[in-house]
């Protein structure tokens, strides 16, 4: 009888010390880790790196709310993913504004289903890629235009030379004639694309104006015709019609449009689709204001867990080739548009960015 006493107490402190030891790592994490309510919004828990970034105490901080996770309930609720990756904007003790990366979950106990939030303030990583993106534009064009001044340029200026001679000495009810305005139709769209292709590179002040996202997807599809032929990937449009404009700086959003797109087809292998899907996110309770929504799919091999959360480090890649500069610059980009970028993806399946900016204000 004695010795099962022993045992049971030995068991006891056993599970004590276990979960002192759980505790002192949550506590001790080098992430934030916040446990978050759904509807009430409110801290069920948190460790001392969230309380540092909060600039609060830990008794202050649980039990306060932060309705902002309520996009990342949302996403949760719609993905297939387990774990989605996206960005918050929260404000500390001293209303400052701090840039959060968070990966998110959903997890059960005690019969409620609760957010399990871990969190990194991204704020001075932010400093860094604006550093970044001139070089990240030169890695593009290299990538985009590699010799295009002698071996495109040059031979498409000989090409409409004669061809504007033939288009002289041609009599005007020839029927070749119409043959020769189709072909220098087509070396003019050759020179813009070559045009817009060189500009891309140029370092000039962002120029923000009323940008029609539609229009703007189509003409960076023109910049990836040949990567997309080359692995015989389809691209399927479901573009809302007549969407409001956004307030965008066109070669920023170009930059932004090219990076995603060449991910995607940089995940596929042979062949596949990438779907482009434009709509309008209406304000509710959990959105502030309408958002013109770019939602970019493939079917390619998707985005493990474990990567999911760095994927928004610069120079991390997992490509032979890939510089790791594309999608942290995607999102300076999109963050200084006062937008949002979402990931979903499931390893096997694909991935899908969403990529949200706000309606331009007709005031």
């Amino acid at each position: 009888m004695i010795g099962t006493i022993k045992k049971n107490s030995n068991t006891n402190i056993n599970t004590e010390q276990q979960l002192a030891w759980y505790k002192t790592f949550f506590d001790n994490s080098t992430d934030a880790v916040f446990i978050i309510q759904p509807d009430t919004w409110n801290v069920l828990d948190a460790n001392n790196c969230a309380s540092d970034i909060m600039n609060l105490p830990k008794s202050e901080l649980i039990g306060s709310a932060l309705p902002q996770f309520r996009r990342i309930f949302k996403l949760l609720n719609k993905s297939d993913s387990p774990i989605v990756l996206s960005e918050l904007t929260l404000y500390n003790s001293d209303d400052e504004e701090i840039m959060i990366e968070v990966s998110a979950r959903f997890i059960n106990f005690d019969e409620q289903r609760l957010i399990q939030a871990i969190a990194r303030d991204v704020s001075e990583q932010r400093i860094m890629t604006d550093k970044l993106l001139q070089t990240d534009k030169l890695v593009l064009l290299g990538q985009l235009s590699a010799g295009i001044s002698h071996e495109i340029r040059n031979p498409l200026s000989a090409v409409n030379l004669n061809l504007q001679t033939l288009e002289r000495e041609l009599p005007k009810d020839s029927p070749e004639m119409e043959k020769v305005k189709i072909a220098l139709q087509g070396v003019e769209r050759i020179s813009k694309i070559v045009e817009k292709t060189l500009s891309f590179s140029r370092t000039s002040i962002p120029e923000i104006k009323g940008l029609d996202i539609n229009s703007q997807l189509r003409s960076t599809l023109d910049l990836l015709s040949s990567p997309l032929s080359k692995k015989k990937i389809e691209v399927d449009f479901e573009l809302t019609d007549n969407l409001p404009q956004i307030a965008a700086d066109t070669k920023q959003m170009q930059q932004v449009f090219i990076n995603l797109i060449t991910n995607s087809i940089d995940a596929i292998d042979g062949s596949g689709m990438i779907r482009i899907k434009t709509f309008i996110e209406k304000a509710s309770r959990e959105i502030e204001q309408d958002y013109v929504v770019t939602a970019i799919s493939d079917t390619g091999t998707g985005i493990s867990p474990e990567d999911l959360p760095k994927v928004f480090n610069p120079f991390f890649t997992r490509k032979a080739e890939g510089t790791g500069l594309g999608l942290p610059i995607t999102q300076r980009i999109i963050y200084n548009h006062n937008g949002i970028i979402d990931i979903e993806s499931v390893v096997g399946k694909g991935t899908t960015f969403y990529i949200k900016l706000p309606v331009l204000s007709e005031n």
